[in-house]
This record gives C-alpha cells, structure tokens and sequence, in this order.
C-alpha cells in the first residue's frame, strides 16, 4: 500500500470527505515563499519573506543558510495559518529552490560558512585551473555544463583551495534546497535536476562522475545521495515547523526545472522563459543534447527520463531591481502609498520610443552567461546624452533583456529547436509591457499562464506525485497548466527592434574581442580573490 494512502487512512482523511493539500516551499534568491495548493493546482495560500544577501566584495554574493531556515520557518506558519485547513489535511511538500548555490555543513546540518551564492564570481582562478586541468570539452560532454564560476563545483573547489580548514571539516556541501530537506527530514539528499548543475555529476549515466570529482580532488563522499525529482524520502522530523509530522517530503527540483513543469514544458517542441532576478530559458528534450559550440547548456528536468537545454542570463530583473533602488525613488515612494514600483516603471518605459530613445543596455552585472560564458563581462549603458530621462533607462533595461534572450533563442534554433511560442513566468511576466517587447524583438508569439507562480505549481505537482495523488507528472502538468493570455509580434516593429539588436551584439563583440573585459577586471580584481 501507498504509504501516503496509508497515512490518509491513520488520520481518517479517507471516508471522512476531508480535502488534501500540498505544499510546495520556493526557495528564491532574494526570498522564499510557502504554498499551500490544492489538487487541482488552486493556490489556497501562500506567504513570503525576504533574506539579505551579503556582500563582501562587488562580485561576491553570500547569504547565511539559518536566515533561510528561519525565513522559510516562518511562511510555513502563516501559509498554514492563512489557509484555514487543518495541518493534517496536507499530505505531502515539496522543496524548489535558487540553483548552485552551496553550503558546507557539519554531520549534524549547523552551516561552517555563509553560503557562496550561484551569482558569486569569486571562483575565477578556480576556473581556470579546472579548464587547464581537465578541459572544456571533458566537463561539458559528462555534465552539460560550461566551465564558469555559476557552478557549484567551482565554489566547493575554492573552499578547498581558500579555507582548507573549513573543507576539512565540511561533512556535506549542500544546495539550498537540500539543507532545508535535511532540516525536515534528517537526511543529507537532492534530486538529479539539482545535482546535474553541480558541474560533478554525470547527465549520461544520472550519478556523480567519479572521474570529473578525482581531476578536481572533490571528496564525493562530502555530496549528498541523489534520486529522482518526486520520490518520497520521508516524514517530517524536526518539532520546529507547523507542519504535521506525518506530512511526506517528497525530492524537488531546481527552481528553472521545476518552473518548466508548471508550464508544461513536458513533450518537444515546447520552451519557457522565467525572468526573475536571471532569466532562464528551457526546452524540453528526449535525450542529452549538447551544442558544439557550448553555448548553452543540457540539465536533467524535473520529470524523470528527461532532460533540458538550457540558456541562463544572470542578471535580467536584478538589473530592474537595481535600477528602481538606485534611481527609482520616486517609485519607490509611490510604492509606499501602495502602488507597484515596477508597473510605475513598466508605464513609464512605456512612454519612451523603440531603441529607448538612443540608449542600449547590455545587463551584465554580474558577468556574462549563455551564450557568452564570460565572467569578466561587465554591465553596460550605451548612447546616454543630457536629453535622456528615466524613462529611456528604464526602457533600455526592458529592451537589453530581451536581445539577450533572443541570443539565445537563435542558439536554440540552430540545434534544431524551433519555439513556436515561448512561455513567460516569473516576476518579469507580470508587465504586459515587457511581454510584447519580448514577443517584437523575438518575432514570435508569447504565451503567460493563469498561474504565474509557476515554479512552485511544479514543486506541487511533484509533491504530489511523490505521494502517489498524480501517477504521472507530465500528465498532472498538461492538465492543470492553462493559458491566461497571448502576445503577437508586431512585423514593423521587429524590423527595428532587428536594428537595436544587431549594434548591442556587435558592442559587446568589440569589447570582448579587445580584452576590454578582462583588462578591466585585472584592474578592479580584489586582493583576497587571489
């Protein structure tokens, strides 16, 4: 028998009419969120709170792990509260989260060091030694990764080489998802998608490559056990949560993973695009497939047997963000009588002209990722005048996100992956501004769902799965992913948009070919990055 059946019948749930719930915890970059979703993928409630990251030098990005307990702790709560339900009426969790992003951890879960953050750039000389030492090539053919310092490998490597003391100690190097199951559950263990972004562990044969970890002199034995997205692993152990301790805990999936599977990215053909602080674009594919040129990347998805080609932008709405913090103070005090800064923004870009009245906007603030893979990249404003407004820069953001993303649609379409349309979630999806942007500069359809929250009806739906509540996870998906609204290219303005496009990729093509990039970075490296 089902174990989750047979907890149903403990509890008395079944024959007593009662409903059943899941809950899916979304752990993000700036935050996390708890939901409480019913089964026909229907938010009941939900809570979020925001951490801080920390930042010892521009380029390094660190967040303390017990922040992300505490905070997830506390939506758990008042999600339940919110709810009205009883505890006992859900069934099973699961967890999503922000991807690569590492933290060692003693044998009883207590973190020895701020967590090193997927946009931490500290692991550069760790790049290049992996690149000499092993090879592009050797790396991208066994995990389907690029070698950059996006990856987990690469900071679990600078442990090692930086703090010895620490990687001695370290029993586990955990993602973020994994600390909060082993918080739950008392078990040290991820989900293949996870693992696949580690740069360790082999996407041909679904198991860490010994091989890969021996060149690096990783200890795999300090990673933690991989299975399957959607496999129960246990029950609730810890006292410190609202949650019925009889609730299963069921193996999620990357935050972009699972963000797929709540759009339905399930059979071929099919591509999703998730602006949040990055943007993140995946297809669905049948087996690995791996550019030659290794522009973008292959992950194993959440749904087992399959797996994604990816293209990862680092900074898309960091870079709204960023804008609306530094220059947006009228928005921001707009928003303190209750009005959304980012549609102040979105309106106002709105009031600029194509091309941002002169201005291009290239957003790597953080480095460069698909389809350029350049760390020393840096965040570029093109054409400003005394003329200029706010309204031009804020546009210009909108307009530079969306030619990175056409980037790497057109990588995409050159290893035979042709989108019809492509399916926007994420924060970013909510301004129907931004949308047709994207839809013009792409010259292709885009499509947003009636849940927006998408990552986290993913997480829900594998929660559920793992339960045994939805055989199949493609199916689940199919079914309760449903169509809010469509935007159609405009032919007049894609052919100036084409323009726009064609000078931002040949600025940043100049920069690079010069050493600009890297001549900037030797100037501005800190010293304890060495």
């Amino acid at each position: 028998m089902n174990r989750t059946i047979y907890n149903l019948l403990k509890k008395n749930i079944i024959g007593a009419k009662l409903e059943m719930f899941v809950a899916a915890l979304d752990l993000g970059t700036t935050g996390c969120r708890t939901f409480i979703f019913d089964l026909a993928g229907t938010i009941i409630a939900s809570d979020y709170q925001e951490w801080r990251s920390f930042y010892p030098s521009p380029s390094f990005v660190e967040q303390d792990a017990n922040a992300w307990w505490e905070s997830i702790k506390t939506t758990i709560e008042k999600a339940i509260k919110k709810s009205g339900i009883d505890k006992t009426e859900i069934v099973s969790l699961s967890v999503t989260n922000q991807r690569e992003t590492i933290v060692p951890v003693d044998k009883d879960g207590n973190p020895l060091h701020n967590a090193l953050v997927w946009q931490d750039r500290r692991t550069v000389n760790q790049v290049e030694y992996i690149k000499a030492k092993i090879g592009i090539d050797k790396i991208y053919k066994t995990t389907g990764l690029t070698i950059d310092p996006y990856f987990s490998a690469t900071k679990i490597l600078w442990f090692k080489d930086k703090k010895p003391e620490i990687y001695q100690k370290t029993h586990k190097f955990l993602l973020v998802s994994d600390f909060i199951i082993y918080k739950l559950t008392g078990k040290f263990c991820t989900d293949y998608s996870n693992a696949s972004r580690t740069m360790l562990f082999d996407i041909n044969n679904l198991k860490y490559s010994e091989e890969i970890a021996s060149e690096m002199e990783i200890d795999l034995d300090k990673m933690p056990d991989t299975f399957e997205s959607g496999v129960d692993i246990g029950e609730i152990v810890t006292e410190e949560t609202l949650f019925d301790k009889k609730t299963l805990v069921v193996t999620g999936a990357g935050d972009q993973q699972s963000a797929a599977l709540g759009v339905g990215v399930v059979s071929p053909g099919e591509i999703k695009c998730t602006t949040g602080t990055g943007s993140f674009i995946l297809a669905y594919l049948k087996q690995p497939k791996f550019d030659p040129e290794k522009r973008v990347l292959c992950s194993c998805h959440a749904v087992p047997g399959a797996w994604i080609q990816e293209a990862s932008i680092f900074t898309t709405g960091a870079v709204l963000r960023w804008f609306r913090d530094e220059l947006g103070l009228a928005e921001c005090q707009a928003a303190q009588e209750g009005q959304d800064p980012y549609e102040i923004i979105s309106s106002e870009a709105e009031n600029s002209s194509i091309g941002a009245n002169g201005i291009l906007l290239i957003p790597h603030f953080v480095g460069a990722g698909a389809p350029h893979w350049n760390p020393f990249a840096k965040g570029l404003v093109f054409g400003l005048s005394l003329g200029h407004e706010r309204k031009d820069l804020y546009r210009a953001v909108l307009e530079g996100v969306a030619y990175e993303i056409r980037k790497n649609i057109e990588v995409f379409k050159n290893l035979g992956i042709e989108p019809k349309e492509l399916m926007l979630t994420g924060g970013g999806s909510r301004s129907d501004f931004w949308n047709q942007i994207y839809a013009d500069v792409l010259g292709i359809t885009c499509v947003r769902n009636i849940i927006e929250e998408s990552t986290s009806l993913g997480a829900a739906i594998l929660a559920a799965s793992g339960a045994g509540l939805f055989p199949d996870i493609a199916k689940a998906a199919e079914n309760l992913c449903k169509v809010d609204k469509k935007w159609l290219p405009n032919d007049n303005r894609h052919k100036q948009y084409e323009k726009f496009y064609n000078l931002s990729y040949e600025i940043y093509n100049i920069l690079n070919s010069k050493s600009i990039y890297k001549k900037f970075n030797d100037l501005t490296l800190p010293k304890d990055s060495e």
